[in-house]
Parts: C-alpha cells; structure tokens; sequence
C-alpha cells in the first residue's frame, strides 16, 4: 500500500512540475518520504530529460508515440533513417549527453564506430543508453549490454514498436492499455509483413493511414487517442488512398530495368511512394527475378523478395544498409546523386 501511495504521489508531483504548478512539502522525515528499499523486479526511477533516435517509417515513428505516451514532454523524438543516424548520434555523443537521463535508439542501428564509442563511455554515461531494434543485420550489437537486438520471440517476428512498448511497460513508464496492445500489433504485422499471410487489411490501411495523414499529424493521432479504429473520415480516404496504390503500381510495373546484382537477377524501379507494396506486388508480377530494386534517388534504396533464398538483408548490407531478409533497405550517398546529376546533364540526349 506504502509503495502504490509513493508511485501516486511522485507521479502527481511530476505531473505538477510539468504544469507550472509549485508544490510545497513539509515532513519531519522528508529524505525518506517518497524513498524505497532495492529490491529485486523494483521499477526503475523516472528520467526527466529523455532523447530518442528511431527509424522513420511507420514501426520507428510509433516508437516515437510510445516514447510521447510514457514521458510527455520531458523526450525529445529524432526521427532518423540510415544516412543520418550515425551522425545524429556522434553529435550527441560529442556536444550534448550531459543533457540527458536515457538516450533510446528504437528500430534501427548505429555502426560499429558509434558503437565502439558508446561503449567506451564511463560507466554513468554508458547506463543512459538503450539500443532496442529486430533487424537480422543488427544481430552483432548484442555483444553490448546497453543493445538488445531480438529478430523474433517465441516464433512471433518482432518489430521495433513491439520491443519498446514492452521495455516500457516492464520498466513501469507506461502502463498497459488494450487499444495501445492492438494499436502495436497492428504495426508489428504491417512491418513484418505478417498482415500479408494473415490477410489483416486493417495493419496495411494503418500504415497507409501514415502516409495520408504525414508523421505530425499521425503522432498527434494516436498521442491523443491510441485505439486504431478508423474514423469515417480516416475510411474515406483509406478507400481514396487504395484507388490511387493500385494505379501507381500499375504504371510502374512497366517500367522495371533487369539487373544483375551480386549472382542476383534484379529488378529495378525508380519510385518514391508506397514502396513495400509496389516492391511486393512487381516481385508477384515478376517471378523471374529474385528480388526488386527501389531506387529513391533522394533518400534510399529499398529490397524486397518473396523467394526463400534469397537473403536482402546481406545485400543491403553491402551497400551499408540492413533489414530483413524480404525486405532491407541502403542508403543512396550523396556523392551517388551527384554523380547522377552530373551525368544527367552532361550530354544532352539527340
């Protein structure tokens, strides 16, 4: 009872300082107010100055709501992809840890640089950081106790989302809620692409819902109510949404280049919208080839298969990217695009 009245009051007094309202308290045996003995399975204290670093798709960015649900506006969310999250970490690293209790990185990685240095830290340092991510190409981040790299959990694929909800409730910063549970389901089998095999619409229209409503609105969505039941108005444009896929793959499956990638035959597509299912859909068209290509000549270029042998997650690591074996992702260097722009306009096609 004494502990649940402690947890009650510091969360009141947390929620107070948040507010801008002062609270005075006066105790002969203040130090040991709100004070517990350890124990073992005890939840960790609170942090007040929060950074996390995800991935920006779908998965990363509901790590990002989870991260918002649990601290309010004592985290920070930098939503990242692989071009740039190495250095949005060394940056930290070299200018601005001491502003932070926990640094979180959720669904995607650091190099092994960073990684080096990460735990080169003191060991004060070193506790601020939670490395949680599902990619295969991840796997050796495990060697490091502030890293934890879980592809699958008792035959069920992980995703991102699905391992800091669970950090999170475990750690006693949020508390379990049923429309959250189904709101993270539904995002694990979307980037799984468990909704495929399991026929679930309603994971696919959820992250269809992300890129019609963009990532601020998306996060003001679900920040402000967490259940994935659509509204009439979110279902009307689903349904717009799905008209305009269907014919944007339709025009790009016409305009696929064959190549060969590392013994691989390939098929490549230039394309910047709705990318796991036009890459899912040209690999059914396609069968011949043994995987597809997305190039977005801006950000990244993105794999997909639907052949057993073929591992995308050891081919995007060639090109210093990751992922999974079906679906894995690169970035495209800056000096790649230069050279394209170079070439584009150097000689004028007759």
């Amino acid at each position: 009872m004494k502990s649940q009245a402690n947890a009650s009051m510091q969360e009141f007094l947390a929620r107070a300082e948040r507010m801008g309202i002062k609270v005075q308290i006066c105790s002969d045996n203040l130090n040991t107010l709100f004070s517990e003995p350890e124990r073992r399975g005890s939840k960790k204290s609170r942090p007040r100055a929060v950074k996390l670093f995800t991935h920006n798709d779908t998965d990363g960015v509901s790590c990002g709501i989870l991260g918002k649900l649990a601290f309010g506006d004592d985290i920070q969310v930098d939503y990242s992809n692989y071009d740039d999250i190495n250095d949005k970490v060394s940056k930290l690293l070299s200018f601005h840890l001491d502003k932070y209790d926990q640094v979180f990185i959720t669904d995607i990685s650091v190099n092994e640089e960073l990684a080096a240095r990460i735990e080169g830290l003191d060991s004060y340092d070193k506790k601020k950081f939670l490395l949680l991510d599902h990619h295969q190409t991840a796997d050796w981040l495990n060697r490091y106790k502030w890293a934890r790299v879980k592809v699958e959990s008792e035959g069920v694929k992980a995703s991102g989302t699905t391992l800091f909800y669970d950090y999170l409730v475990q750690a006693g910063f949020l508390l379990p809620d049923e429309a959250l549970v189904r709101y993270v389901e539904l995002v694990r089998q979307y980037d799984t692409w468990d909704w495929k095999e399991n026929g679930n619409q309603h994971a696919k229209q959820l992250n269809d819902l992300f890129y019609i409503l963009g990532r601020d609105r998306f996060v003001q969505r679900f920040t402000g109510n967490s259940s994935p039941d659509f509204t009439d108005t979110e279902t009307m444009l689903l349904a717009i949404e799905q008209e305009k896929i269907e014919k944007y793959i339709k025009g790009k499956s016409k305009d696929i280049y064959v190549q060969h990638v590392h013994g691989y035959k390939a098929g490549v597509v230039f394309a910047e919208q709705y990318i796991s299912e036009l890459g899912n859909a040209l690999a059914e068209l396609n069968p011949e080839l043994d995987f597809i290509a997305i190039v977005n000549m801006s950000r990244v270029i993105s794999y997909r298969t639907i052949k057993e042998e073929v591992n995308l997650g050891d081919v995007a690591a060639i090109f210093g990217g990751g992922g999974h074996a079906k679906a894995a992702g690169s970035p495209v260097p800056k000096e790649i695009r230069e050279a394209v722009t170079n070439l584009l306009f150097a000689v004028p096609i007759a």
